[in-house]
């Protein structure tokens, strides 16, 4: 059972380039389709050098539909979720998992600092480097860096850094 929590975030993603260039890939990829099935469906002039059939054409717009608004779904719906209590952190980066608690007696020692994303950890969200281990993170460049006592690591992304500070400091004390 949760007892009193200390600290609270949830972060989206809030990287523009990110953003701009998931909007500039999601147009790139459906307005040439749209206007082929456009030009297609309309006129009746096959589209292309080597033209799909109206129903595969068709398909080929709906299922690049599905597949855009699933990535887009994942992209601008994954929150990560921090939460310290008395007796450990949890994280939960949804929609991919929920609730990873990590015990505080699992904690060795723990630091705030500046990181770089792309350069460390090769990203945004979820990720995992060989040096610098895992990465938890929806942007910025500040995260919480845990060190644990079986040599392991794992950097918890904040916009709130001096707040995550104190509530592990407290946690750590309890």
């Amino acid at each position: 059972m949760k007892s009193r929590v200390y600290f609270k975030e949830e972060q989206t993603i809030d990287v523009w380039w990110m953003k701009f260039l998931l909007l500039f890939v999601l147009l790139a990829t459906l307005v040439p389709v749209y206007y082929g099935l456009f030009r297609q469906l309309s006129t009746g002039e096959p589209w292309g050098d080597k033209p799909v059939s109206d129903s595969g054409l068709i398909i080929l717009s709906v299922a690049l539909t599905v597949i855009m608004a699933g990535v887009l779904f994942l992209v601008f719906g994954s929150k990560l979720i921090t939460k310290v209590y008395p007796e450990g952190i949890y994280i939960t980066l949804s929609p991919f998992f929920k609730n990873k608690f990590i015990p505080k007696e699992k904690i060795k020692e723990f630091e705030i600092r500046k990181y770089r994303p792309i350069m460390e950890y090769g990203g945004y969200g979820l990720r995992y480097s060989v040096r610098n281990g895992k990465a938890y993170n929806m942007g910025g460049n500040t995260g919480l860096q845990l060190h644990f006592t079986d040599g392991e690591k794992l950097l918890i992304g904040t916009r709130h850094p001096e707040q995550l500070k104190e509530a592990v400091k407290k946690m750590m004390a309890e």
